[in-house]
């Protein structure tokens, strides 16, 4: 007997040219169903129906990206785990209808985009903020498909301050390419001053083409963090603290060569001409 299965993936994408499948590119995707060939779980992605809620770009990371297959036994992440590099894993999973498509059947996306908090006036970009809420033509905030509705549904769009870092956060039921960094570019033009509130408006109307166009914030401050759906997924706890372990190392290291780079800045300031 077939059962269907939704998976959770986290990732880090610095590594990878995006999720989705290109030829000859290391991607997430790539290394995933690599990894369920040798787990010996999935052999012909065409044949486990597989599919997935969406594509990330290069660079991107996720804590929820979602994909779906058929198995004829039960599916044990661990295993799948074990042959994957340590910056992607499976860590939950859910039972589904024959019939669920990760990417129609999501009831709401939410990404998350984080900076360096660099002096942006926090309200008036807030005030922007507010008016990407609701249904718009995001055909300036994204890079068109042919044949592709640029209409989309903000139901949220927050920005808050979390010590030196800027958190953005975006919920829809669905998002265009590029779209989420090119807002959020928009915002800190707003929130340096070199823009106004109301150009924020003028983007909103699909007639106006800005001169220079809307260039997309950098894909590394990018997460796709959540994607729900009408079920619960159920947690792996060891593929969960096997993720944690991973990022919690990576931390550590990056806090280091952040104080490097700190002590650097400081002794070229200082000493601004070396013998």
């Amino acid at each position: 007997m077939l059962l269907r299965y939704a998976v959770k993936l986290a990732y880090v994408g610095s590594n990878y040219f995006g999720f989705q499948r290109q030829p000859s590119k290391l991607t997430v995707e790539s290394v995933l169903l690599e990894a369920m060939r040798r787990a010996g779980v999935l052999y012909n992605p065409k044949e486990a129906r597989y599919s997935s809620a969406g594509r990330t770009d290069r660079g991107v990371h996720a804590l929820s990206q979602v994909v779906a297959f058929n198995l004829d036994a039960p599916l044990s992440l661990p295993r799948i785990n074990a042959f994957l590099p340590r910056d992607v894993r499976c860590w939950a999973y859910a039972l589904v209808n024959d019939d669920f498509n990760p990417r129609k059947d999501a009831i709401l996306r939410t990404y998350k985009y984080y900076v360096v908090w660099r002096g942006e006036e926090l309200d008036r970009m807030r005030e922007a903020a507010s008016l990407l809420v609701g249904t718009h033509d995001f055909r300036n905030f994204c890079k068109p498909r042919s044949g592709e509705s640029t209409i989309r549904t903000l139901s949220q769009v927050d920005i808050e301050a979390q010590g030196e870092i800027l958190c953005f956060t975006f919920s829809a039921k669905s998002f265009l390419w590029g779209m989420v960094r090119k807002i959020v570019s928009a915002l800190l033009m707003v929130g340096t001053g070199l823009k106004d509130v109301d150009f924020v408006s003028s983007l909103l109307n699909p007639e106006f083409n800005p001169r220079e166009g809307i260039r997309p914030a950098d894909p590394r401050g990018l997460v796709l963090y959540d994607i729900k759906y009408p079920f619960r997924f159920k947690v792996c706890e060891k593929s969960r603290r096997s993720f944690l372990n991973y990022l919690t190392e990576e931390l550590h290291a990056t806090i280091t060569l952040s104080s490097v780079y700190h002590a650097l800045i400081d002794s070229i300031t200082v000493n601004s001409k070396f013998s």
